[in-house]
């Protein structure tokens, strides 16, 4: 009988955690409803146990805003927006803006070969530290952005490849003005390197 209690508990206590995972979601669900609304935009559910995602246009360009669960179910937002580059990939992290322009977090894309226990192993499409001849183009795109002094920059990572630009930062985005704060920085990126790309 008292196994049967115990049992009856422990079932009614994750019950009870499942419940308010279910409530906090629905509540991200709510508010991501809400923040498609004042963009304009248009909510997307993507089930019941996930916050949805939005989908609009801003400055002529379509954009995303979506969760996802990372790595030991972190959770992180990415915006994602249209960008024809025709140059280099870039990957941006948050501290090359704490003291712009810090050029240990500007990265593009490439191969290199790494030494493991004395083996060289090639790496392929992996972060490559940008050329001394791409730093003054990088600096050129970003001076403008970095004198915005958005803190949430500072917090993400920004990444521009072929087709798109896009800004991942950890946890769930619910502020609407750091969306649009967000989308009003990838647009402007977008719209320099389209029309200069780094070649």
């Amino acid at each position: 009988m008292v196994d049967l209690a115990g049992l009856v508990y422990i079932g009614c206590f994750f019950l009870f955690l499942l419940l308010i995972y279910c409530v906090h979601v629905q509540l991200r669900r709510w508010r991501y409803r809400q923040i498609a609304g004042e963009l304009g935009a248009e909510y997307q559910s993507q089930g019941l146990l996930k916050s949805g995602k939005i989908a609009g246009t801003s400055k002529q360009r379509k954009y995303t805003v979506e969760n996802n669960e990372g790595f030991r179910g972190s959770m992180w937002t990415m915006i994602k927006m249209q960008c024809a580059n025709r140059g280099i990939p870039l990957h941006i992290h948050g501290w090359f803006f704490k003291s712009f322009p810090n050029w240990k977090y500007a990265f593009t894309e490439g191969d290199r070969t790494e030494k493991v226990f004395g083996a060289g192993i090639a790496l392929q499409n992996v972060g490559i530290p940008l050329e001394e001849k791409y730093k003054i183009e990088v600096h050129g795109l970003f001076q403008e952005i970095a004198t915005l002094d958005y803190p949430i920059l500072r917090k993400g990572r920004l990444e521009i490849e072929q087709d798109t630009i896009s800004f991942t930062v950890h946890g769930i985005l619910k502020k609407l003005e750091v969306i649009r704060q967000i989308l009003s920085v990838l647009a402007r990126i977008a719209e320099r390197i389209e029309s200069a790309p780094i070649l």
